[in-house]
């Protein structure tokens, strides 16, 4: 574990809010403000999220930290897949690089076209590892694998279903790549690659 992370757990035992926006914003950037779903400690952790910087700044090298990144990211993962879901372009952009963001605007747009609706409830994430983790200098590159449990399903105009089943919990494993240099002053972790397969393992309610 970093030298900085060290010092930041100290830090938590006299600020655990401030700690838990610092994991938040490491991963999030600028998107963490913009989450769907605001817990009260996120405004309270703001007030002391100066001094916090002021001590990474003072740090010598900036240095990946697993255990943050991947807290931030399971943040991340919720927020970018609610986000598709409901057609949230601002927290897609703010999340994705600009191929991806195209991508996903794309797809929204033509659900919006047809006029179909896309509805999800995200149970949780049942695992998450890290695949990779390729570097140049403090250019990272992290391979993460989310293992999770939603209900998802496509409606048309009518309200019917056409795609999913908005009664069965299925298990999917997305394989997401996010890129970030540490030494840049922007402290998002962009999405740049996704890939996504179903286990087979339904649920029925």
């Amino acid at each position: 574990m970093s030298e900085n992370f060290g010092y930041i757990d100290i830090i938590l035992l006299a600020m655990l809010a401030g700690f838990i926006f610092l994991r938040l914003r490491n991963v999030l950037g600028k998107g963490a403000d913009n989450a769907p779903i605001k817990h009260d400690f996120l405004k309270k952790a703001q007030e002391n999220f100066s001094f916090v910087q002021d001590v990474q700044e003072k740090s010598k090298e900036p240095s990946f930290d697993e255990a943050v990144f991947k807290k931030g990211a399971e943040y991340a993962y919720e927020m970018i897949i609610n986000a598709f879901a409901s057609g949230d372009k601002a927290t897609l952009k703010s999340l994705l690089n600009k191929k991806l963001y195209e991508d996903f605007s794309l797809i929204i747009d033509e659900r919006n076209e047809k006029k179909l609706k896309s509805e999800l409830t995200f149970i949780g994430i049942k695992k998450l590892s890290i695949d990779k983790i390729a570097n140049e200098g403090t250019k990272y590159k992290v391979t993460a694998r989310f293992v999770s449990e939603i209900i998802t399903c496509l409606k048309n105009e009518k309200g019917e279903v056409i795609e999913g089943d908005p009664e069965k919990t299925k298990v999917t494993t997305d394989v997401w790549s996010f890129e970030r240099d540490l030494k840049d002053k922007d402290l998002t972790w962009y999405l740049t690659e996704l890939s996504s397969e179903e286990t087979g393992q339904e649920t029925k309610h």
